[in-house]
């Protein structure tokens, strides 16, 4: 069912609001960014999967923190595919608020884990119809925040092929490094690679692992960055 226009515009006022409070946290982060030429250059992005790595809970405001204001703009609506299902006891006890954020900024949930039958069609039906719409969507091919140093990059799910395969919507993988030292202020190097197709003879699980190698190159290059 296609949202209200009402709906769309609260979803789009409230992610520049995000967007504006985001610039606070580069008193916490040193946020530096990465692009090919010409990405995300015009006025509006259409039909658009972001998939990068996952580092902090933080990310998507540090990712659109990195791009700037013009590029963000070009890209709202920005849809993310975001869990019901918190382990640490902070997160559930806040739970409440974090589904008024997740409303507000237009969030797409997963279903809940006690779902066993959860299918993968279930799993990414909200995003599928955002990318028919023309929306920009984010999923995270690792499904949790990576907090590993080997392999700096993991296992990548099938969800993110099955969204291009189904919508024939081109990929921009990302690739983050942070610094393991959080102070004064922790770095955060962002390498945003060009646009991809996935190649036609993959299935889900070997475009997984081709795109998951395509990532940790962008890697390699963020963290020569971050040690210029």
């Amino acid at each position: 069912m296609a949202e209200s226009v009402g709906y769309r515009s609260v979803v789009v006022a409230s992610q520049y609001v995000s967007w504006l409070f985001g610039q606070l946290l580069r008193v916490r982060y040193s946020i530096r960014a990465r692009r090919p030429a010409g990405l995300f250059e015009r006025d509006s992005e259409h039909c658009l999967i972001l998939a990068p790595t996952h580092k902090t809970y933080f990310d998507l405001w540090l990712l659109m923190v990195a791009l700037g204001w013009r590029r963000f703009r070009a890209l709202v609506p920005v849809r993310t595919l975001a869990t019901q299902d918190f382990r640490s006891p902070l997160l559930q006890w806040l739970k409440p608020l974090i589904k008024i954020i997740y409303w507000l900024e237009g969030a797409i949930e997963l279903p809940p884990e006690e779902h066993d039958t959860r299918s993968l069609p279930e799993k990414l039906r909200g995003l599928l119809v955002a990318l028919n719409e023309g929306d920009v969507v984010v999923i995270f091919p690792e499904g949790e925040i990576w907090k590993k140093r080997a392999p700096p990059v993991g296992e990548f799910a099938p969800g993110v092929i099955y969204l291009h395969k189904r919508a024939g919507a081109p990929i921009v993988p990302v690739a983050v490094w942070m610094s393991v030292r959080k102070w004064p202020r922790r770095r955060y190097v962002v390498q945003f690679g060009q646009s991809v197709q996935i190649p036609g003879q993959l299935d889900q699980d070997a475009g997984a692992t081709w795109l998951r190698e395509h990532v940790l190159a962008l890697y390699e290059q963020a963290k020569q960055e971050a040690e210029r």
